[in-house]
């Protein structure tokens, strides 16, 4: 009698049950906690509450990877994340090809990638080889003093993937299963086989002028152009490349675990079709996360995933698919594909798009991921750990193709085979000290890190053609007429060191010290190491004694001001040999025929390479309102970045005309703002509301090149510009289209001092006021990185039924859509649907149509791709418990979720996301089905 019952789990309220002898059976249901400020939340080599971090730490709402349902984890997060910034550009089975990167690109030619730590060790392979159901949490470290504890490794920003872990009790078992159905969508219209021989026979028209004969045209059009228009046939390319397509995934987890051992295991089983034909990705994962605790002294943990990874095949070409003209032809009478579509002489513009689905093609990939932790605890002082972390991945690949006779290339070359065998072994040892305890109202936290890495790098590529026969595909290298092969070796080294203190006050005054000296093999020999450095403030207002007289807690629950300032490095160099010299081989015969080997220098040392720099600053506030219905936080940020990877220019005397030095800089500054709400919270009905907006705006300072008083200048040929982000939109301005001045000469010139100032040519704008089109004319057109981005989830929940919508939105990228740019060589390719000038038609958006090239200085066609998407949104039911009582069912949940329903934009190119040259696999519509069930 009288004993109290405590109930408490992270990011719920606590509650205190009085209990006694009459008490009997409980039901206890936890309320979850708005506030979460008691919450813990990874923030590398250890773990802090939320309320005591004085970084940037962003954590992803790991619900959202149940919710919506993904092969890939990073289509998850896009859109999720303020100052996360995912581009996808482009479509493939596996989930998307993307562009990661946090709080924009400080480098210009190194990379921006984040760093990517998975369970305590860097992961470095795509995200789709992660599996979405093993993930427990998702932190983003943005910030200097975040980042600062992965030094050279943590400049572009870090990602902390956390997998689940055994818990204490009942073996718990839980399935779940989904199938996809998914169709391309955002396909622009291309001109049909009427339109094109509409299009053409109208051009070769305007060009041979009004004394040609009525059927001149005709001897400029080939016979299977003429067979298929005669016959009223067409054919759609991108239609025959692409197909509805049907997927599927299985994820079976066990979890458990006694006093001393908990578990977590999990099989994983995907096997999708891509919308592209002949694209598919398999996936087949197994995991083991296991904690044991030998001694009170003494715990063991691992977590380990092995994977098998099958990507091939290979689809069809469609940078091709897009441009072949719908008046050739893809199959034979007999069924059997035509590797010649049309008649041209060149297979830059003949060949069959769809000929690459015929080879043979095997591509697997195994990968074992493991990192095992021992974690002793110091007995005689108190709060003293050490923890020994090793991590071990490692990879291997087996790539195999085979171009048989039906295949383009293949039929000239009597058959051509690719082999293509890697591995890459990775391993990790980190020594790690750490120190908490608490003296009064004082809190500290040290952590120690000495830490070594290693990467090796293997692979063996062979090249054969000329086969007797297709039988044996790629199995028979032996009986290649011509075989050659090559090998590549490379090694790279990391060690570091590095110390931490966080110290906090009566959880009100906090700071966070950190300083990391790291040493990479690649970088010259008098710059291998280098030293960087951040501190970070915080003041929990809302503990402070005065807060509580002003009487407002029932409208501001919470408040924290966070600054932070510190300096990362960036390592991401092109090779692990960049800063030594290097001989390009010259091989020759002598006079009596021998072969001899010279050797002449490629590339000069760079000894003092060393790494880029970047010195942040950042002021943040973290706030709650009306008893944290309402939480957020906003950011603002200013970074400089120094000491640029870039090429200077050199004499060639030297024998090589370029050297990789440390020149250059970079500014950055951005804005993040994220909200979670709750708008009604009732016994059965629920609403609530997470919103994330992010601006950044990259700046170049300065590429090494000087006017004569030492003033930075632009790099034209490279297409930097000092004061303008990283990657730019450059070239002549379309201003409107030539039109006739005298309506009784139509085909004079417009201004006879202005070259191509024709009737229906494209008319360039006038920059530098000098008459005629001359380089100054040259402007930058639009931003290539956007204004802002805009993510908000809406979650409605209404008794047992769920329903929760994403809409992702993102402003002010001006790009080019190459798929209306004018078409100069001989109408070899088709285009999109166009509304030309003519003399009866004198419009001013797009030239007239003809056999010249009425764009001779390609300005191009700038387009606005700025886009709201509803991007997912799920609907789901939860079967009452009650009617699988004695199955031991402890869920049964079914799902319905659909992917990019609809998207709102301007843009009338291929998708206003993949802004490169418009001509890559379309954007995919999914509507998903599954179950959930835990026993």
């Amino acid at each position: 009698d009288n004993a109290l019952l405590e109930v408490s789990y992270i990011g719920y309220i606590t509650q205190e049950i009085g209990l006694s002898s009459n008490s009997g059976h409980l039901i206890i249901t936890l309320s979850e906690d708005m506030l979460a400020l008691e919450e813990v939340i990874v923030v590398g080599y250890g773990v802090q509450k939320k309320s005591d971090v004085t970084g940037a730490v962003a954590v992803f709402n790991t619900k959202m990877l149940d919710e919506r349902p993904q092969t890939n984890i990073i289509q998850s997060l896009q859109g999720a994340v303020a100052g996360l910034n995912i581009s996808i550009t482009g479509t493939n089975a596996e989930g998307s090809s993307s562009s990661t990167i946090i709080r924009g690109s400080n480098s210009i030619t190194a990379s921006n990638k984040p760093l990517i730590i998975l369970d305590g060790i860097p992961f470095d392979g795509p995200w789709s080889e992660i599996n979405t159901s093993d993930v427990q949490s998702i932190e983003v470290l943005k910030d200097a003093s975040s980042v600062a504890i992965y030094g050279a490794r943590g400049s572009n920003g870090v990602i902390l993937i956390t997998t689940k872990k055994g818990e204490k009790g009942q073996i718990s078992v839980s399935y779940n299963a989904n199938f996809t159905f998914s169709d391309p969508i955002n396909i622009p219209r291309m001109m049909n086989g009427e339109e094109f021989w509409k299009y053409k026979t109208e051009a070769i028209q305007a060009s041979l002028g009004a004394d040609a004969a009525p059927d001149a045209y005709l001897a400029q059009m080939t016979a299977t152009e003429i067979k298929m228009h005669e016959a009223r046939q067409s054919t759609d390319w991108l239609d025959l490349a692409t197909r509805n397509s049907f997927s599927q995934q299985h994820n079976l987890s066990f979890r458990g675990g006694t006093d001393k051992t908990q578990y977590f295991i999990s099989a994983n089983y995907i096997n999708n079709e891509g919308i592209t034909v002949n694209n598919q990705f398999e996936r087949y994962n197994f995991r083991v996360n296991l904690n044991q605790d030998f001694f009170s002294w003494l715990k063991f943990s691992t977590n380990t995933q092995l994977g098998r990874y099958d990507r091939s095949g290979k689809r069809p070409d469609f940078g091709r698919a897009f441009l072949m003209l719908p008046l050739a032809e893809a199959y034979n009478a007999d069924g059997s594909m035509k590797l010649k579509a049309w008649e041209s002489s060149s297979d830059q513009f003949n060949r069959n798009p769809l000929s690459e689905i015929n080879e043979k093609n095997s591509d697997v990939r195994y990968k074992v991921i493991t990192g095992n932790v021992l974690d002793f605890t110091i007995p005689f002082i108190k709060g003293l750990s050490y923890k020994l972390n090793t991590g071990f991945t490692y990879e291997s690949s087996t790539y195999k193709n085979y171009e048989g006779r039906d295949t383009y290339f293949g039929e000239q070359l009597n058959g051509r085979l690719n082999t293509d065998d890697w591995n890459q072994t990775d391993w990790v040892i980190e020594n790690i000290l750490s120190y908490v305890r608490t003296f009064g109202k004082h809190n500290i936290f040290f952590t120690g890190l000495y830490s070594a890495e290693s990467m090796v790098y293997e692979q063996n590529k062979m090249t054969g053609v000329d086969f007797p026969n297709d039988v044996m595909t790629y199995y028979q290298a032996a009986k290649a007429g011509t075989l050659s092969g090559s090998s590549s070796y490379w090694k790279q080294n990391h060690i570091s060191q590095m110390a931490r203190l966080n110290y906090s006050y009566d959880s009100r005054y906090l700071l966070t010290l950190t300083t990391r000296r790291d040493g990479y093999s690649a970088f010259g020999e008098n710059s291998k190491f280098a030293l960087f450095s951040s501190v970070a403030l915080g003041w929990n207002v809302y503990n402070e004694s005065f807060f509580n007289r002003l009487n407002i807690k029932d409208y501001l629950s919470s408040l924290k001001l966070r600054i932070s300032y510190g300096k990362n490095g960036n390592e991401a160099i092109s090779g692990a040999y960049v800063t030594l010299p290097d001989l390009s081989t010259f091989n020759y015969l002598t006079e009596d025929h021998k072969p001899m080997y010279g050797f002449y220098p490629r590339k000069l040392a760079s000894p003092s390479l060393g790494w880029e720099t970047t010195t942040s600053f950042n002021v943040g506030v973290d706030f709650g309102l009306l008893k944290g219905r309402i939480q957020g936080s906003l950011d603002v940020y200013w970074s400089n970045t120094e000491d640029l990877l870039l090429n200077r220019t050199i004499p060639t005397i030297n024998g090589t005309d370029d050297l990789l030095e440390n020149i250059g800089k970079t500014s950055n500054n951005g804005v993040e703002l994220s909200i979670t709400s709750t708008n009604i919270h009732k016994k059965d009905f629920n609403w609530s509301t997470t919103f994330n907006l992010s601006h950044y705006n990259t700046k170049i300072k300065d590429v090494g090149l000087y006017d004569e008083n030492g003033k930075p200048i632009d790099d034209v040929a490279s297409g930097w510009f000092i004061g303008e982000p990283v990657t730019v939109n450059y070239g002549y301005v379309f201003d409107g289209v030539w039109q006739i001045a005298d309506q009784s000469n139509p085909n004079s010139q417009q201004d006879p001092d202005i070259m191509y100032s024709i009737p229906g040519y494209v008319k360039y704008k006038d920059i530098d006021g000098v008459k005629g089109i001359t380089p100054a004319d040259r402007e930058i057109i639009g931003r290539r990185i956007p204004d802002f981005t805009v993510g908000m989830l809406n979650t409605f929940s209404y008794k047992d039924f769920s329903l929760s919508f994403f809409l992702n939105s993102q402003v002010g990228i001006t790009a080019r859509n190459y798929l209306r740019d004018v078409n100069g060589i001989s109408y070899s390719q088709t285009k999109m649907m166009i509304d030309f000038w003519t003399p009866d038609n004198p419009i001013n958006t797009y030239p007239k149509n003809m056999l010249s090239n009425v764009d001779p200085y390609e300005a191009g066609f700038y387009e606005k791709t700025d886009f709201l998407r509803l991007q997912d949104v799920t609907l789901s039911y939860r079967l009452p418990q009650a009617l699988f009582k004695k199955l031991d069912i402890s869920r049964l949940e079914v799902f319905m979720n659909a992917k990019n329903l609809a998207t709102w934009t301007n843009w009338t190119g291929l998708d206003p996301e993949y802004i490169g040259s418009q001509r890559s696999a379309p954007a995919v519509r999914s509507f998903i089905l599954g179950f959930k069930l835990d026993f």
